[in-house]
C-alpha cells in the first residue's frame, strides 16, 4: 500500500499542492510566532532595562539606603567581579558663552556595567575629564581634547553659626575625553555626561555635605561564576537591610515592565496567548483542508475498495499520504517560518525606531520540533475523520456521478450542540474577564494565568461552536446577499450553488471566518490595548516636557519662556512655582520640592487631569509613592513646613503622580509666606509630534539663548521621550503580531479556492449544460467569482462579529492590572478586512472559473 499511496500521490501533485500550501503556511505561521514571542520579549526587555548594560544583577532599595559599606561588601562577595551604583549628578556645562544644566554619572568599573555607547575618543579615565553625548557637544561646538567648565553650587557653612552658611558656585574646567551617543526612549532621563567615578562622589559630597547613598547597584559577576548562586552571596552580604532586593536582569525587566503594564506577568502570558492562538489557527485550517483533499479523492478511494482493498488499507492509505503530506510540508514549513523571520528582523532593524530592537533570531528546540510536530501531527488527525467517512462509503455508492446532489444539511442536534458549545464559551470568556479584574480575590498574577487558562478555553469552546454552526448561518448569510443580486441571472445559480451543499459551504467559509475574526480580534485588541496602555502612560507621565530652575528663587527669563512656548510642537504650557519645603507624614520628615500651581492652569498641560485631581486649597496632591512609604492614605494630614519655620497642615489626597514632590496652590504658599517665583514650567506636546526631535529642539533653543542673554541656566526633561518609547514597544509588537496573522489570511484563500475547485469538478457536467444552453463563459466566470464572494463575505461577517469579543474579552483580560480597559472599534480595520476577504474570494476563483470556462460543453458532457 506504500507503493500505491506514493504513487497516488504522484498523480495527484496538483491537488496535493493545494493541501500542502496550507499546511506549510500554517506551520510557518507557528514557527514565525514563536520565533517572534521571543524577540518581542527580548525587545521589550532591552528597551525598558537599557541603561542596564551588560549586567547580570541588580540591587534595588528604593528607601536610597544602599551606602558605601553596602558597595564594599558586594564587591568582596564571591562571585562578583564589578559593581558600580547608578546615580547621576546635576550640574551647569558650558562651553563658548552657552550653558546647560545636564545630568553627569560616574564612568563604570568594568565595560559590562556601563551604558554609555562612544562614538568618539574614550571613556574618563582621570580627573579633569568627562565625556558628552553628541547632542551636547554639537550645541556646545566641542570636540574630544577642548575644554569644558562644569558648575555647581556647595554648601559653605558660616564658621560662627554652624546652622547658618551660604550656597556658592563652584567651577572646574574639564577637558572631554570623548562622545557618546546621545540617550533616547526610556534612557532618556540617564545621564549623557561621565567623569570619573570617584570625582563624581567628590563633587556630591562638596555640594551636600553628605556621603552619597543610593537605590541600585549594577554587578557584573566572575566568567564561569553561577549568577544564580553570586545572587544568594549579595543578598547574604545585604541580609540586614530589609528593604534591599536582589534581582536578576531579566526579574528586574519585568519589574520595570510592571510599573507600566501594572503585572509583572503582561509579557510572560502574551507569549503564550499568541503561541496558543497560532496552534489553534494552523489545528483548524489544516484540518479543513485536508478534509476537502480527501473528498476530492472519494471516488478514487472506493475504486480501491472495488479491486480488493480492505477499509484498514484504505484507511492507511489515507492516513501515509496525510504523514507524508504534513511532515513534509511541515518541514518546508518551518524553513518558511524562519526565513520570514530572519527577514523581517533584518527590515524592522533598519527603521529608525527609539526600542533597542532584539536582532537576534532565537532558534530553540522548541521553535524546531513544536511546528513540525505540530504540522505532521495535526494533519494525520486531521485526516482520520475523511479517512473513516472514506471507508464507509459503499463503494458502488461512491463510484456513480455526483452532478446535482445536494447535500443533506444538518439537524437540530447539531444546532443546539452548537448553540451549547458558543454559550458556554460566551460564558468562560466572562468568567475570565471578571476572574482577572479580582473575582474572588486571587491575586493579581494567579488571576491573570487562570483567567487567560479561562479565556482560551472560552474562546475555543465559541470557535467550535460556531464552526459546527456554519452549516446554519453561512447558508443563511449567502441566501441573504442572493436576494440583493437576484436580479442577475449568474448570481441566482451561484446562489444555489452555494447553499445546495452547506457542509462544503460552511467549511469553506469557516477557513476565511478562521482568519477574520484572528485579524479581527488583534485589531480590536491593538486598538483596545494601545488606548488602554496610552491612558496607563499618561498617568506615569502626565507631563511631556519640564523646564525648571530646580527650586531656585529666581525667575525663569521672559525670553525662555517665550522661547520654550514658541518652539514648533509645543501645544500647551503652564508655570508653577517650586520651592523647598519639609513634609511630616505620620511622624517623618522628608525635604521635598513643593510645585504651587492653580488646578485650571495645569489641567490642560496634563494628559491625565486625575493625576492633580482634588488640588484645592485645602488639599496636597501627594504621589502614590508615600502610599508604599508611610501608609498615606486620602485624607489624612500632612504638615507642609517652609525654611524659616512657617507651617500649615493641608489634607492629602494621594494620586498617581510620579516622583516625590507634592502639589499644592499658590494659597498655601501665601499662608507659608513663600514669595511665588516661576521657576518651573510644564509643557505639552501636540499628539502628532516627534518628541524626541521636539524635546531637542527645546534644549537646543534654551542653550542657544544662553548665549545671548543673561537668562538663569534651566533643566528640560523629557518625559513625552519615554512614552513614545513605550508607545513604539506596544506599536512595534502589535505590528508585527498583525503582519503574523495576516497570514492566516493567505491560508484562508488556498481553502476557498479548494472548495471552489472541487464545486467545478463535481460540477463539470452541470456547468456544460448551462453552456450549451447559451450561458457565456463569461457569465460562467462571473458565476463562480459571485459564489467566491459570496462565500469569503458569509465568513468575513461571522469573523468580524467573533474577532470584536474575541478582542474585548482579550484585552480586558491581559490588560485587567492596567486600570480601566478602553473598548475600541477599529472601524479602518475592519474596512481593510472586508475588502480583502472579498477580494480573496474573488481571486479563488479565478483558477477554478478559469478551469472551468476552458473545458468544451461537449468534452464535460462526455464524462461518466
Amino acid at each position: 500500500m506504500l507503493r500505491l499511496t506514493l504513487a497516488q500521490m504522484r498523480t495527484s501533485a496538483g491537488r496535493l499542492a493545494a493541501a500542502g500550501i496550507a499546511i506549510l503556511l500554517g506551520t510557518a505561521f507557528v514557527s514565525v510566532t514563536l520565533l517572534a514571542s521571543a524577540t518581542l520579549e527580548q525587545t521589550t526587555y532591552n528597551a525598558v532595562t537599557a541603561q542596564l548594560a551588560d549586567a547580570d544583577l541588580v540591587v534595588n532599595d528604593p528607601t536610597y539606603n544602599l551606602d558605601a559599606d553596602a558597595l564594599d561588601r558586594i564587591r568582596e562577595t564571591d562571585g562578583v567581579a564589578a559593581a558600580d551604583p547608578t546615580y547621576s549628578f546635576g550640574a551647569e556645562l558650558g562651553a563658548g558663552g552657552r550653558t546647560e544644566w545636564v545630568n553627569i554619572g560616574g564612568a563604570a568599573s568594568d565595560p559590562r556595567l556601563s551604558p554609555a555607547v562612544y562614538t568618539t575618543g574614550s571613556a574618563p579615565a582621570a580627573a579633569g575629564e568627562i565625556s558628552l553625548g553628541v547632542d551636547i557637544a554639537e550645541r556646545f561646538d566641542v570636540q574630544p581634547g577642548d575644554e569644558i567648565v562644569a558648575t555647581w553650587e556647595s554648601w559653605t557653612p558660616d564658621p560662627d553659626d554652624p546652622e547658618s552658611g551660604t550656597w556658592a558656585p563652584h567651577a572646574e574646567s574639564l577637558r572631554i575625553s570623548g562622545l557618546i551617543e546621545e540617550n533616547s526612549g526610556l534612557a532618556y532621563g540617564a545621564p549623557n555626561a561621565y567623569v570619573p567615578a570617584d570625582e563624581l562622589a567628590r563633587w556630591e559630597l562638596e555640594a551636600n555635605e553628605t556621603a552619597s547613598t543610593w537605590s541600585s547597584i549594577l554587578i557584573a559577576v566572575d566568567d564561569g561564576a553561577d549568577p544564580e548562586a553570586t545572587l544568594g552571596a549579595v543578598a547574604a552580604q545585604l541580609a540586614g537591610n530589609d528593604t534591599a532586593e536582589v534581582l536578576t536582569v531579566t526579574e528586574q525587566a519585568q519589574r520595570k515592565t510592571a510599573e507600566i503594564t501594572g503585572n509583572d506577568m503582561t509579557f510572560v502570558v502574551l507569549p503564550l496567548g499568541f503561541a496558543a492562538v497560532a496552534l489553534a489557527v494552523a489545528a483548524l485550517v489544516i484540518a479543513n483542508t485536508f478534509q476537502v483533499l480527501v473528498a476530492q479523492r472519494t471516488r478514487s478511494l472506493a475504486l480501491l475498495r472495488c479491486v480488493g482493498a480492505t477499509k484498514e488499507q484504505v484507511r492507511s492509505t489515507v492516513l501515509i499520504e496525510a504523514l507524508v503530506v504534513g511532515l513534509v510540508s511541515s518541514i518546508a514549513g518551518l524553513v518558511l517560518g524562519t526565513v520570514l523571520m530572519a527577514v523581517g528582523l533584518a527590515v524592522v532593524a533598519e527603521l529608525n525606531l527609539d526600542v533597542p530592537l532584539d536582532r537576534t533570531l532565537h532558534v530553540n528546540a522548541a521553535s524546531v520540533i513544536v511546528p513540525i510536530l505540530v504540522g505532521t501531527v495535526v494533519t494525520v488527525l486531521a485526516a482520520l475523520v475523511p479517512a473513516r467517512i472514506a471507508t464507509r462509503v459503499a463503494p458502488l455508492a461512491a463510484l456513480r456521478p455526483v452532478e446535482g446532489e445536494h447535500a443533506r444539511g444538518a439537524g437540530r442536534i447539531r444546532m443546539a450542540f452548537a448553540l451549547v458549545l458558543v454559550v458556554g464559551g460566551v460564558g468562560l470568556l466572562a468568567l475570565a474577564v471578571a476572574v482577572a479584574g479580582g473575582l474572588g480575590g486571587i491575586d493579581a498574577e494567579s488571576g491573570l494565568l487562570i483567567a487567560l487558562g479561562i479565556g482560551v478555553l472560552g474562546g475555543l469552546s465559541t470557535v467550535l461552536g460556531l464552526l459546527i454552526g456554519t452549516v446554519f448561518v453561512v447558508p443563511a448569510l449567502i441566501r441573504l446577499a442572493g436576494r440583493i443580486l437576484s436580479r442577475w441571472v449568474p448570481a441566482r445559480i451561484a446562489t444555489a450553488n452555494a447553499v445546495r451543499n452547506p457542509r462544503r459551504t460552511g467549511a469553506t467559509a469557516s477557513a476565511l471566518f478562521i482568519g477574520v475574526a484572528l485579524v479581527t480580534m488583534m485589531s480590536t485588541g491593538a486598538a483596545a490595548a494601545k488606548d488602554s496602555l496610552g491612558d496607563a502612560l499618561s498617568t506615569q507621565y502626565p507631563v511631556d516636557v519640564t523646564v525648571s530652575l530646580g527650586g531656585s528663587d529666581v525667575a525663569l527669563d521672559h525670553a525662555q519662556i517665550n522661547a520654550v512656548t514658541e518652539t514648533d510642537g509645543v501645544a500647551e504650557s503652564a508655570l508653577l512655582s517650586v520651592a523647598p519645603v519639609t513634609l511630616g507624614v505620620h511622624g517623618s520628615q522628608e525635604w521635598v520640592l513643593a510645585q504651587s500651581v492653580e488646578l485650571e492652569d495645569l489641567s490642560p498641560v496634563l494628559r491625565d487631569p486625575e493625576v492633580a485631581g482634588g488640588l484645592t486649597d485645602a488639599t496636597i496632591v501627594m504621589p502614590r509613592i508615600y502610599e508604599a512609604w508611610y501608609d498615606l492614605v486620602d485624607g489624612d494630614p500632612v504638615t507642609v513646613t517652609a525654611e524659616d519655620g512657617s507651617e500649615v497642615e493641608l489634607t492629602a489626597v494621594v494620586t498617581e503622580l510620579g516622583g516625590v514632590d507634592p502639589m499644592v496652590t499658590p494659597a498655601t504658599f501665601a499662608a507659608l509666606g513663600l514669595t511665588p517665583v516661576e521657576n518651573a514650567m510644564a509643557v505639552r506636546l501636540a499628539d502628532d509630534v516627534d518628541a524626541v526631535d521636539t524635546v531637542r529642539e527645546i534644549q537646543t533653543v534654551l542653550t542657544d539663548l544662553s548665549a545671548t542673554t543673561d537668562a538663569p541656566t534651566a533643566s528640560v526633561a523629557g518625559a513625552a521621550v519615554e512614552r513614545a518609547a513605550f508607545t513604539s514597544v506596544v506599536d512595534t509588537l502589535l505590528a508585527v503580531v498583525l503582519g503574523m496573522l495576516a497570514v492566516s489570511v493567505v491560508i484562508a484563500l488556498v481553502g476557498v479556492a479548494n472548495t471552489l475547485s472541487l464545486s467545478v469538478l463535481e460540477r463539470r457536467r452541470e456547468s456544460a449544460l448551462l453552456r450549451a444552453m447559451g450561458l457565456t463563459r463569461g457569465q460562467l466566470r462571473g458565476m463562480l467569482a459571485v459564489e467566491g464572494v459570496m462565500i469569503a463575505g458569509a465568513g468575513a461577517a461571522l469573523g468580524i462579529i467573533a474577532g470584536l469579543g474575541f478582542g474585548w474579552a482579550g484585552t480586558a483580560v491581559m490588560l485587567s492590572s492596567v486600570g480601566e480597559v478602553t473598548l475600541a472599534v477599529p472601524w479602518r480595520d475592519l474596512v481593510i478586512v472586508v475588502v480583502i476577504a472579498l477580494v480573496a474570494g474573488l481571486l479563488a476563483s479565478v483558477l477554478p472559473a478559469r478551469t472551468a470556462a476552458r473545458t468544451p460543453p461537449v468534452a464535460a458532457l462526455a464524462m461518466d
